[in-house]
């Protein structure tokens, strides 16, 4: 009797060999990513109970003596003398602190640690602009002299001149202790943990002077507040002094302006506007650009509150950007520089290059034009704001697109016009500063059937040898009579069909590669292009080149 059970061939047992090994493996690398997220995950809460109890002993160390240190460096990287002007140290007084967060760190397998201070205070006149003069920002120090750039008070001062910030002196007018560097109070301090030259863990905390005291004492922080309400922060100012800009000014546009685009009046007829709020009784003066040479000051009313115009200021802004700095005094009290960026804008935008105009032979001709804000002799102008823009055909408001690089405005439709209809073209548009512009014009669409011209292609790009391996492929097409018909066009590159862009306005087709072209390759390029007169007349061009780079 014949077996027909001829068992497991070899096949079979190499594929099912292969099935396990792969599920082994399988199996391993999931535990492997298993292991590893789970020590990471360790390593972080090790690293976050580390950094706390390394902030505590931080929060030993005498506030005065708090100081940036990387343990990666020779003596925490501190180095110069320290204490008070009078009792010198030449050895850090809390070193061993230092050295036992070495210690520890190490113990849990961390091999660097290092403390950065940013200096805070109040933004007691709202620099940043945010609306608010109790929030906190850091020491700004942009001209690189030390000091605060608006809080000159607030800066490095090496009072014994041994070349160090280290050190600490009792001012002989207040009698109070002060830091030679920034004495603000407050340090926003960050401590990051490394292993193998990476972080593997930071965190911040915000160290006060009082915390270690109790007792509050004044910093070199301005005593005096000052907010600015206007101007506001980052406008716009008008001038009403000539005929043109009043009638840009007047100008009825369809759309209104948004609420975050503010612009003043600063001429000689209405002078800019200045109102706020410090101290009772405070002085307020006025500067421009550079706190150097008053131009105007006030004193404010018994609630603080102060709010005039100053035809001195007025007189002092130039066209473009302006800085309106102002700065509020009382007996020997005062606040920091609060800046308000005001742009003057003395020239309204402009509409230029109108087109289509008369007729034209084209169903889907470039509608547009050009609007640009530019400035009259000098400086940086308002720009044009994009919301208030309105194109309208025959009365009606249609799509647009606005390019603020190039100035181009045009009509964005996709839908074939009629031949032998007058469309008319309205413009509405305006700047930052509220100057408008407005401008009108027709025409009139004439399909001549039938045509017997076919489209004409010219300035094909690239040809013979590209040393690029990214080309921009791109040629002309254009027909004078019946107009190009953007839907006709097809575009081939190697034979193949590719998405390409056609510019009605430039009559250009063009097609850039998603990846570079091989070098020492040759490709082809084929445009195919109707017109709309019927029956349509058909092109197709093709030519050819060779890529070496």
């Amino acid at each position: 009797m014949k077996n027909n059970n001829k068992g497991i061939g070899l096949v079979e047992l190499m594929l099912v060999v292969a099935m396990v090994t792969g599920i082994t493996i399988g199996i391993f690398a999931m535990l492997q990513y298993g292991v590893i997220a789970s020590v990471k995950a360790r390593e972080q809460m090790s690293a976050g109970r580390l950094a706390q109890m390394i902030f505590s002993k931080i929060k030993s160390v005498d506030f005065y003596f708090l100081f940036n240190c990387d343990s990666a460096l020779s003596n925490y990287g501190l180095s110069g003398t320290y204490g008070p002007v009078t009792s010198q140290s030449a050895t850090y007084p809390y070193l061993a602190i230092l050295n036992s967060i070495t210690s520890t760190i190490r113990i849990y397998g961390f091999d660097r640690w290092t403390v950065e201070n940013t200096f805070m205070r109040r933004d007691s006149s709202d620099v940043n602009g945010n609306g608010l003069t109790s929030d906190l920002i850091n020491f700004i120090d942009a001209n690189s002299d030390l000091k605060d750039d608006y809080l000159a008070s607030v800066l490095y001062y090496d009072k014994n001149s041994d070349g160090d910030y280290y050190d600490s002196y009792v001012s002989t007018v207040t009698g109070r202790k002060i830091a030679e560097q920034p004495d603000t109070h407050l340090k926003y301090v960050t401590l990051k943990l490394y292993k193998k030259g990476e972080i593997l863990h930071q965190e911040s905390q915000l160290i006060s002077y009082e915390l270690y005291t109790g007792i509050e004492s004044q910093s070199s922080d301005a005593a005096l507040k000052l907010f600015v309400t206007q101007p506001a922060n980052a406008t716009y100012l008008y001038n009403l002094n000539t005929t043109e800009r009043q009638n840009a000014f007047n100008l009825a546009i369809t759309k209104s302006y948004p609420e975050n685009v503010i612009a003043y009046r600063a001429d000689t007829v209405y002078s800019i506007r200045l109102w706020g709020e410090t101290d009772p009784n405070a002085l307020v003066h006025f500067y421009l650009n550079t706190p150097v040479t008053e131009l105007d000051s006030i004193t404010a009313s018994i609630g603080g509150e102060f709010d005039f115009q100053s035809s001195a200021v007025t007189n002092a802004l130039t066209e473009g950007e302006n800085t309106i700095l102002a700065m509020a005094t009382r007996d020997n009290m005062y606040s920091p520089y609060a800046p308000r960026d005001v742009i003057l804008d003395l020239n309204p935008p402009t509409i230029s290059s109108q087109a289509p105009s008369g007729t034209v032979y084209d169903k889907m001709p470039w509608v547009g034009c050009y609007l640009y804000d530019t400035f009259l002799t000098t400086g940086t102008p308002s720009g044009i704001c994009q919301d208030v823009i309105c194109m309208k055909i025959n009365d009606a408001e249609v799509p647009h697109h606005y390019d603020s690089s190039t100035g181009e405005l045009y009509w964005d439709y996709s839908a074939e016009l009629s031949s032998g209809i007058t469309y008319s073209v309205k413009i509405e548009a305006g700047d930052n500063a509220y100057y408008k512009v407005m401008s009108s014009w027709t025409f009139t669409v004439d399909i001549q059937d039938p045509d017997h011209s076919a489209p004409a292609v010219s300035e094909k790009s690239p040809s013979g040898t590209c040393g690029e391996p990214l080309p921009t492929i791109m040629c002309k097409v254009q027909d004078n009579q019946s107009g190009i018909n953007p839907s006709s066009i097809i575009c081939k590159v190697d034979s193949t069909i590719v998405s390409h862009t056609y510019n009605s306005g430039t009559n250009f087709v063009s097609w850039s590669p998603t990846s570079a072209f091989d070098n020492g390759t040759y490709h082809t390029v084929e445009i195919t292009v109707s017109h709309w007169a019927e029956p349509p007349k058909t092109t197709v061009e093709s030519w050819g080149f060779n890529v070496s780079y």
